[in-house]
């Protein structure tokens, strides 16, 4: 039986060897030295049961050691069924990168919009530190649960939705350079997360006759927090879409609020059709505007949820920023809005996938009617 050869070679054969031919180190790696001289690594290994040579390098910058490593990592990746000759699967962290820029290009503002802050926010703090050491292609379900898991054991529901929305723009850009297979782990977790074990806590609401008068008291001042409140009740939106708005959302001389997808609960741009007290509210804000959110904190950034509550408790209003779609929500009903339009109104999205896919129109000339008789409720209660 042949002896089996292994590190055979040292560091000064290496430099010495002049003679044309292969010096056999082990283990599948060899030296070539060609008649001119040069010398170079070649690795001889089965990949999917068929012998291939592959190059390692010329000896000149590849160190005996360097091809060793090299070659035994080659190994390892042929024996668990892989192929060494791809290219070399990047971390998680690496490719996050990637997607990020790609995915930037999308977004008003590029990487310096808030929809890329958030993106990185969520990256350093819920992902990174977790799975960004990871190669690519070895983020499945176990990793991914052990990022979205803990969000939801707390509570962080929608948390957790949007991380896992990044997580899988990041293996779509893998499966996309065929670093990893096109598959979706990250619906998967998101189906088999704990649902909330509490009963649901109710924003507290205003009865919809009361709105109008608790309006005025906010009228009392001019602050960003008082006119994000005011927007708020007049348009029915969510604080997030209040809070992320940007002065170039608006265009006052349609009328209209476009409110991206990134900063809609369901992913779906939404056009909110803007009554003549919500384009006061808006012209106002922009008056004042010094940065890149229409409402904005002291520090430029976008306003705090707790500056908006604390404006309604100044005024005395014991209700909630999102207790006001409820109060819309009873006031439409008693005033005969049709139930598709005042939904469309909440961008609410009703039905399977199947029927919202084709739910294409989104009524807006049908709900402009409605927000303007809603704002004209509100003053002639106030």
């Amino acid at each position: 039986m042949p002896r089996l050869v292994r590190n055979a070679l040292t560091a000064a054969r290496v430099r010495a060897a002049s003679e044309p031919g292969v010096l056999v180190d082990g283990n599948g790696l060899m030296l070539r030295v060609q008649r001119s001289g040069a010398k170079s690594w070649v690795q001889r290994i089965t990949i999917h049961g068929k012998r291939r040579d592959i190059g390692l390098g010329a000896a000149s910058l590849v160190s005996l050691s360097e091809a060793r490593e090299t070659a035994a990592r080659n190994r390892a990746i042929a024996r668990n069924g892989g192929d060494p000759r791809r290219p070399r699967v990047p971390s998680f962290a690496v490719a996050e990168r990637v997607a990020f820029e790609q995915a930037a290009c999308d977004w008003k503002g590029g990487t310096d919009s808030p929809t890329a802050r958030d993106w990185q926010a969520r990256m350093e703090t819920y992902v990174l530190p977790r799975i960004g050491d990871l190669p690519v292609d070895q983020v499945g379900t176990a990793a991914i649960d052990d990022v979205l898991r803990p969000l939801a054991l707390a509570g962080k529901h929608p948390t957790a939705r949007a991380v896992g929305t990044h997580i899988a723009a990041v293996l779509r850009y893998a499966a996309l350079r065929e670093f990893r297979p096109n598959d979706n782990p990250v619906s998967i977790v998101l189906a088999n997360l704990p649902k909330r074990t509490t009963a649901i806590r109710h924003h507290a609401a205003l009865h919809f006759s009361e709105v109008g008068a608790a309006l005025r008291r906010i009228d009392s001042g001019t602050s960003f927090a008082r006119l994000a409140v005011r927007l708020t009740v007049l348009t029915a939106a969510r604080q997030a879409e209040i809070r992320r708005a940007t002065p170039d959302q608006f265009d006052l001389e349609d009328a209209v609020w476009k409110v991206p997808a990134a900063s809609m609960k369901m992913s779906r741009e939404h056009r909110v059709p803007l009554s003549r007290q919500a384009q006061v509210v808006v012209r106002a804000a922009l008056k004042r505007n010094g940065s890149e959110y229409l409402f904005h904190g002291r520090d430029g950034g976008k306003l705090g949820t707790a500056a908006i509550h604390q404006a309604l408790r100044r005024a005395g209003i014991d209700a909630t920023p999102h207790g006001f779609r409820s109060s819309f929500k009873d006031w439409a009903r008693n005033h005969g809005v049709e139930h598709e339009i005042s939904e469309l109104c909440l961008a609410h999205v009703e039905g399977s996938k199947t029927v919202q896919a084709y739910a294409r129109d989104d009524l807006l000339e049908k709900r402009r009617p409605v927000m303007q008789q809603w704002a004209d409720y509100l003053d002639e209660g106030a």
